[in-house]
This record gives structure tokens, C-alpha cells and sequence, in this order.
């Protein structure tokens, strides 16, 4: 089913989420790498000859933030092999450059970044050291902020990312550390965290999901307004070997989002907005496309100086689904062919103490299961809802723990299936040295469908060392 995402894959160099067990810092914008910023040290604060120590590398203008882990990895269940059937657990070696890069150059800003997660395990089933290139996930993207004049503000964004699920994402979990969304601050762009309502799922395939868009937002005294647009467009490496012909099809496809977008300060730091999205899915199989709309209100905060950034907001969605270009009609045995929803979500930031970091996401996505059978002969529309929490707190200067969560529930309509899967993980760093840390990191993942076959638990537990320039 195409709503059960799959991932993982090639890799490149970059990312916006923090590598293995990075120590917390405060981040002055949303967007800011660790270390970006000036004011908490990176949990290394030791004098130097040189001065204190500040995590960066000032180069043309530009200021670099490399780091990398690597170390062993332990998982489970390899390929998230079903419940009750046979799984295959190994030893590995596990390894996560990446690197951020920022640009301030008055009314244009830029970011760069970029991830690898890979985990290479040993091929017991030939007993040979053949290394799954399945176990990579990687992310890379830009973002480039024009201020054209004080009152209009313009952004440009493009993003890549290989995984196989949403809880082995590098864009959205990197083990445990905390990753900025890869966009400037301020540019209303939309909260999309999982456009295709992919959940994690037994036997996954990687893709490949590309990213882009730009919006323009205008202000006039305490009121804006944003137009922009988002583009995405999902690649599978392969159909699922278990689907019989006729029924085999491609899951490739893209979500086109136009977005229109009007709010106003009460206060400073604090708004109000409505929204509204034109969302238009394209299948490689047409069986699958839907127009739909979406409209939302909610709150705002946006104060630089302020503990909490981020915005709440709650909707209504509704996608249409045509069979050969006709509206399917009710009564014939196969899937709605309209569905509504109620939809809420957000993304908050919080900052109690420089040493202590909270990020919240959460959205919903109504879209559409691309997997084909015969009794779902035109796909199922689905509801995905999912969530994300992640924290890190500096005990010391030398200690730092983390703390991660997850949550997605994929209800199938017109069909019984319904999955809820979870993720809870918690990381541990000791600097050894100013930039160099011991790192242990564990991870479970549990989903649960009513459906035969489809549910799967795993742990994953790695221990090593994150070297920060």
C-alpha cells in the first residue's frame, strides 16, 4: 500500500537534522544550526590557548558546521520482518556525517545542509561481507531568503530525502538529535511533514521523495500575507515483489500544494491567520489522482527574542478521487471516492534554559493508498496523522541526554484496515574532549495494524563517537 511508506537509500552529504547525540545548544532562530549562534557554548566551554572554544568554521563568508559519528550499531529486526514470522537481527557499524552551512548577507540569507545515516550490516544469510545499501537514509536541501524591501520577503527552498519510513527519516529523526526544518524563519511556509502519508511498515522499500517551492510574504503594519507554492514528488526503487499481475503499479507520484495565507499581530510575537491550500496529487497511474482543498486557522508566535516559536492551527481537508477521469459513486464495494476530514497540526519550538531544547510537530494528510487488489481495485483513501517530539537537555557541561517520540495512525476508508505505529528512542552524550563525544543511542519502534502480517517491532541500540569541528 502506498500510504504504508517505505525508505531508505543513496546518500549525498547534508541535512537539517543534527547528527548522532549533538550536545544542545540554544537556537536563536528556528532555523539555526548548533552553533550558528552566539550565546550558550556548545557544551564544551572549556579556554582554549586560543580563547573559548565555539563550534564553526568561518570560510568566504560563510560560516560551516561539520560533524560526523561513527560507531557500532546493533538492530533486531533487520528488514522489520513481520510478527510471528522469522527475523534476522545483526551487528554493524554505523555512520552519520553531516554538515550545515549559513550565509547572512543582509537582505539575502542562506542555508545549506545535509545528512547521511547509514548503517552497514553483515549479509549472514550468503555469510559473506556484502553491506545492504538499504540501510542509508540521507537528506540534503537549501534554503535562500531574499528581503526585497522591509515590507516583502521572498524564499526559495529545494530538499532531498532517502529513507524508508517516517521513523527512519533523516530529515525528521536523525537518532535522536535535534534538526531545524531546513527553511528560513518567517517564510510561512507550510508544515507538510509527511505529504504522502507514508507510516513505517514490514518489509519497507526505500524511495526517494524531492522537495521544492517559494513564497512571497508582503506586510503592512501588524497584518502579512504569503503566497507560495510546494512541490513534491515521490520515487519507490521497486513495486512490492507480493503483488500479483494485473494488480502490480507504480507508487511514484507527486503533491502539488498552492498556498494562500493571511494573518495579523494582536501583539507583538503573537498572531493570528487563516489559510488555505489547493492540494493536487499525480499518480505515474492516473487510478489515483484526487483534487482536494484545505482550510485551516490557527495561532502563531514569532518572536526571535521569545522562549517559544511555532504556530497551531485546525482545519477541514477534502480530496476527490476519479476512476478513469469519473467520480466513483457510493454503493459499488470499492474505496469513496470523496473524502473529508477535520485536520489539526503545528510545529512548536521551546526554549526553557540555553542548555534545553523542545521540538513538537504534528500534521495531517489525507491521501490516498496506491496499492491495488481485487477488492481495492482504484486505491484507498486514507487519513495519516503524525507526530513528533524531541528534546535534549545539558545536564552539564560534559553530560547531555536526549529524548525522542513518535506517533502515526493510518485510517483506510472504506476498508478495515487501521495502523497506529510508535517510536521512542533517548540518547546519551560525555564529552570526552571539547568537540568530541561519546555517544549511545537506543531506539523502538512498534506498529500495530488489524490487519494480518503488518504489525513489527524493533530495537536498535549504537554506541560510538561524534567528532564536532
Amino acid at each position: 500500500m502506498r500510504a504504508l511508506a517505505k525508505s531508505l537509500g543513496w546518500a549525498l552529504l547534508l541535512s537539517n537534522a543534527l547528527t548522532v547525540g549533538i550536545v544542545p545548544r540554544a537556537f536563536a532562530q528556528d532555523n539555526a544550526p548548533a552553533g550558528a549562534e552566539g550565546g550558550a557554548p556548545s557544551g564544551g566551554g572549556e579556554i582554549a590557548p586560543t580563547g573559548e572554544y565555539k563550534e564553526g568554521l568561518p570560510l568566504a563568508g560563510w560560516m560551516l558546521f561539520p560533524s560526523a559519528f561513527l560507531g557500532a550499531v546493533y538492530n533486531s529486526n533487520l528488514t522489520q520482518a513481520a510478527q510471528g514470522t522469522p527475523t534476522e537481527n545483526g551487528f554493524g557499524v554505523r555512520a552519520v556525517p553531516r554538515l550545515v552551512g549559513t550565509y547572512d548577507g543582509g537582505i539575502y540569507k542562506t542555508m545549506v545542509y545535509g545528512v547521511v545515516d547509514g548503517d552497514f550490516y553483515h549479509d549472514n544469510a550468503s555469510n559473506s561481507n556484502f553491506f545492504d545499501n538499504n540501510t542509508l537514509s540521507a537528506s540534503v536541501g537549501f534554503s535562500q531568503a531574499y528581503e526585497a524591501t522591509r515590507e516583502v520577503l521572498f524564499n526559495v527552498f529545494g530538499n532531498y530525502t532517502r529513507e524508508r519510513d517516517i521513523f527512519n527519516s533523516a530529515l525528521n529523526f536523525n537518532n535522536g538529535a535535534i534538526g531545524p526544518a531546513g527553511t528560513p524563519p518567517g517564510g510561512n511556509i507550510p508544515i507538510i511533514i509527511n505529504p504522502f502519508g507514508t507510516t513505517p511498515s514490514v518489509n519497507p522499500i526505500p524511495f526517494n521523495q524531492f522537495t521544492g517551492g517559494g513564497s512571497v510574504t508582503a506586510t503592512s503594519g501588524q497584518g502579512f500575507a504569503t503566497l507560495g507554492g510546494t512541490a513534491f514528488y515521490i520515487l519507490y526503487d521497486e513495486s512490492p515483489d507480493n503483488v500479483p499481475v494485473p494488480f502490480q503499479t507504480s507508487l511514484d507520484g507527486a503533491s502539488i500544494w498552492v498556498t494562500g495565507k493571511v494573518g495579523y499581530h494582536i501583539f507583538p510575537g503573537f498572531y493570528l491567520f487563516g489559510e488555505g491550500d489547493g492540494i493536487f496529487q499525480r499518480f505515474n497511474n492516473s487510478l489515483f489522482d484526487t483534487n482536494g482543498y484545505r482550510v485551516l486557522g490557527g495561532m502563531g508566535w514569532d518572536d526571535p527574542k521569545s522562549l517559544i516559536r511555532g504556530e497551531i492551527y485546525g482545519g477541514y481537508q477534502a480530496q476527490f478521487q476519479a476512476l478513469n477521469g469519473v467520480n466513483i459513486p457510493p454503493g459499488l464495494g470499492i474505496p469513496p471516492g470523496t473524502t473529508t476530514s477535520p485536520v489539526f497540526g503545528g510545529r512548536i519550538s521551546y526554549f526553557p534554559t540555553p542548555y534545553w531544547t523542545v521540538i513538537a510537530q504534528v500534521d495531517e494528510t489525507l491521501g490516498v493508498s496506491t496499492f491495488l487488489s481485487t477488492t481495492v481495485p482504484a486505491g484507498a483513501p486514507s487519513l495519516v496523522t503524525t507526530a513528533i517530539l524531541q528534546t535534549t537537555y545539558g545536564i552539564a557541561r560534559e553530560w547531555s541526554v536526549g529524548a525522542r517520540g513518535g506517533y502515526t495512525r493510518a485510517q483506510f476508508f472504506g476498508i478495515s484496515d487501521l495502523q497506529n505505529g510508535w517510536l521512542a528512542g533517548a540518547s546519551f552524550n560525555y564529552e570526552i574532549w571539547r568537540n568530541l563525544l561519546l555517544t549511545l543511542d537506543y531506539q523502538y519502534t512498534n506498529v500495530r495494524s488489524n490487519v494480518a502480517a503488518q504489525s513489527f517491532m524493533t530495537n536498535m541500540g549504537t554506541a560510538g563517537v561524534t567528532y564536532r569541528y
